[in-house]
Parts: C-alpha cells; sequence; structure tokens
C-alpha cells in the first residue's frame, strides 16, 4: 500500500521533472521558427538571411567537414540573394544555413525557419498550395546510376528487367515508375541516397534511380566508377496512381520530369518578382536579362508562357555559355554538367533532345492588381481569377 508521504513525494518530483521539461522545450521551440512565415526581402534588406538547402547531396547540395557549403544549389541560392540586395541598393546580407529535409520543407518556411528554399525542391501542384514557387531555374529526368566496373554492364532500361537489383529511397515515385513498367526488376528501398551508391560501388545492386542531376553528383564524388543512363519507356504503358488516376505514357516519354524551384512563403507576390529576375540575371546575364524583360515579356498577363518566350529564353540562355548558371552545373556537376547543357541546346527547326533550361514558371505571368486578383486574357476575353488560388483557376480555365 502507498503511503501518503509517498504520493506527495511522486507528485512533487513529478511537477519538478513538468517544469524542468518545459524549460528545455522552450528554447527549442523558439529555436525552430515563430510559427509566422519570414518576409525573404525584409530579410535581406537587414542584412540576415536563412537559407535551406539540403546537407548530404554532393554537388547539389552538401555540407563539408569544415561546416562550409558547397553545390549548385549552393550557388544559385547564394547568387539570387547577393544579386537582390545588388538590385535594391543594400548590402550583401549574412547568410545563414539550415537544414532541409525533404518531407519538412513546407513547414519549414510556413514557420518561418528559413527565407527560402533551394533543395533539388521539384515543383508540384501539391506543393504549390502551401509555398509560392519562384523558377524553376532547371529541368532534369529521372534516370540510372551504373557502375562501369561490373561484367555484365547496364546500357540501358531494358536490362533491368531481367531480375536485376534496382534501389531507390523509401517512398520514392522513382522506383515505383520503374517497377510499373518493369515488373521482373527488383526493387531494394534504402533510407538515403548515400546508402544506395555504395551497394552500387560493392556490386550488391546493380543500379540507383532517381534526378540525373542528384546522381551526377555521385558521379563527380566518385570519378570513373558510374555511367548516367537515361530512362525512357520502352514500351507503351498505362500508369494507375494510388488514387486511381490513370496516366498512358509512350514509348520514348521520360519517365518523369522535375522542374527545380526555389520554396517562398505563400502569396509573396513581392519576393516572386525578385527571385524570378536574379534568376534570369544568373541565365542570361544582365544584357540577356534587360533584352528579354524588354521584347518577350507578355504586355497582357496570361496563365502559360507563350512558345516564343520560351525560345527567346532559351537562346539567350545559349547566347552566353559561359552563363552563372550553366558556371554552377560543370563546377559541381562534373562530366555530366557537360551532357546535360549540350542535351539542351535549341536545334534549328527542331527540338532539343531534352530541356535544361526552364523559363520562369506560370506563376511569373500572373500580375496581381491592387487587390490580390489576377487578370489574364483567354481567347481575346479578359477575365479575373481570384487571389485565392489563380493557378487553379487557369487549370480549370484550360488554359
Amino acid at each position: 500500500m502507498t503511503s501518503p508521504q509517498t504520493t506527495r513525494t511522486r507528485r512533487w518530483r513529478g511537477a519538478v521533472a513538468a517544469v524542468a521539461a518545459a524549460l528545455v522545450t522552450v528554447p527549442l521551440l523558439s529555436a525552430c521558427g515563430t510559427d509566422t512565415p519570414r518576409s525573404l526581402l525584409a530579410s535581406i534588406k537587414n542584412g540576415d538571411v536563412v537559407l535551406g538547402t539540403k546537407y548530404d547531396q554532393p554537388g547539389l547540395a552538401n555540407r563539408n567537414p569544415d561546416k562550409s557549403h558547397s553545390g549548385s544549389d549552393v550557388d544559385v541560392s547564394e547568387f539570387v540573394v547577393k544579386q537582390i540586395a545588388k538590385n535594391n541598393g543594400w548590402a550583401e546580407p549574412k547568410i545563414t544555413w539550415k537544414e532541409t529535409p525533404s518531407p519538412l520543407r513546407e513547414r519549414m518556411i510556413e514557420n518561418g525557419e528559413v527565407d527560402m528554399i533551394a533543395a533539388t525542391y521539384s515543383i508540384s501542384a501539391a506543393r504549390t498550395k502551401k509555398v509560392t514557387f519562384a523558377g524553376p531555374y532547371l529541368t532534369t529526368y529521372q534516370a540510372l546510376l551504373v557502375s562501369k566496373k561490373t561484367a555484365n554492364p547496364i546500357k540501358s532500361l531494358e536490362d533491368l528487367n531481367s531480375g536485376r537489383k534496382l534501389c531507390s529511397v523509401s517512398g520514392s515515385t522513382s522506383a515505383i515508375n520503374v517497377k510499373a513498367a518493369l515488373p521482373n526488376v527488383q526493387l531494394q528501398q534504402y533510407d538515403g541516397y548515400a546508402s544506395c551508391v555504395e551497394g552500387v560501388r560493392r556490386g550488391v545492386l546493380d543500379a540507383l534511380t532517381t534526378d540525373a542531376t542528384i546522381l551526377a553528383g555521385f558521379q563527380a564524388k566518385y570519378p570513373d566508377e558510374f555511367d548516367i543512363v537515361p530512362m525512357t519507356y520502352p514500351k507503351d504503358v498505362t500508369l494507375t496512381s494510388s488514387t486511381g488516376t490513370k496516366t498512358e505514357k509512350k514509348k520514348g516519354d521520360q519517365f518523369s520530369t522535375e522542374r527545380y524551384g526555389i520554396g517562398l512563403r505563400k502569396g509573396d507576390g513581392e519576393a516572386l518578382s525578385e527571385v524570378n529576375k536574379a534568376l534570369r540575371q544568373m541565365t542570361l546575364g544582365e544584357q540577356g536579362t534587360t533584352t528579354y524583360d524588354a521584347e518577350a515579356v507578355p504586355a497582357v498577363p496570361s496563365c502559360m508562357v507563350p512558345a516564343a518566350v520560351v525560345s527567346t529564353y532559351t537562346g539567350l540562355a545559349y547566347a552566353n555559355p559561359d552563363n552563372e548558371l550553366f558556371k554552377a552545373l560543370r563546377e559541381n556537376l562534373g562530366e555530366y554538367a557537360n551532357t546535360m547543357i549540350e542535351q539542351g541546346r535549341p536545334v534549328e527547326g527542331g527540338k532539343p533532345k531534352s530541356v535544361l533550361v526552364a523559363v520562369p514558371g506560370d506563376q511569373s505571368w500572373l500580375l496581381p492588381d491592387k487587390d490580390g486578383n489576377v487578370k489574364v486574357t483567354v481567347n481575346g476575353a479578359t477575365m479575373t481569377l481570384p487571389k485565392a488560388d489563380p493557378q487553379a483557376q487557369c487549370t480549370k480555365a484550360g488554359v
């Protein structure tokens, strides 16, 4: 039987423990954010900006042993922030980096833990419900990383369909796409890309699949060990999503197309405009940006980027092959960077093998009025889209 004295002692100890836990928790919560999204432009102007990125993707976004950061996404982030400061006559701000794991990115923007995120951050319909995306600044595709040293090398996607072992990270759609098209492949899911890469290096796995840019970073980290194999559908196939939605894929179609953007707080139109301008300056240079803004931007906002504008943008980018974006790719992604750049080069009278330079996205054409609404022209008629979600209204209107 428990005595009253013992009971009081336990309650007292429990109270002390609760207070101690609260004291520990308060600073932790304070360190995580303010629950209020940050203003990127205000942070840059005030001289202290917090940038989100990955810490474990060589060539793209990596934290080095000396705690410095390197990679093409890091270079893009730094260029954008410094260019915005320059464009506005502000001093360059102090940059603080924060790791932004994929499942937490939207929440970290919403909670005010970071001002913006560039971290192989693919623009998607689901994500745009929570954050605003600048860009895209880069287009990439799903591919395979395979060993150069194996006796039975994988040279095409069909080579996987003989019971070979394919790796991707848990929950990734990359491996699921392959499994749907190649039912005989042995799918292995690991917790991280580094584990998959090590498995391919040791011959335990035959291939890793994810974005070609991510694979290029590992290829550059381990010279002469890996090849990158493009992935297109070997035959016509119908894919069924977890929600039952069916998608028709034709032979030769890319398995997936990823457009990397910069995540900002939802609805921050001023920051969106400033970041997109900085991205144009990174890709086109100062003179190319001036030409593009004067000649290519439509006078009347529209839901979709006109084809002629895409052509003008790409042409200006490739007119300066040493632009800051291409330079960042070459310096960080090794030999495959040149492959990506060449495959995206404009072809007179036809289409390039793939798209690399992504014209600033549809959101940059949605120019709000003083009330926050967006007026666009559809088939010659002007329509007003509510500020809540103009992109959804564009889709609904079929434009």
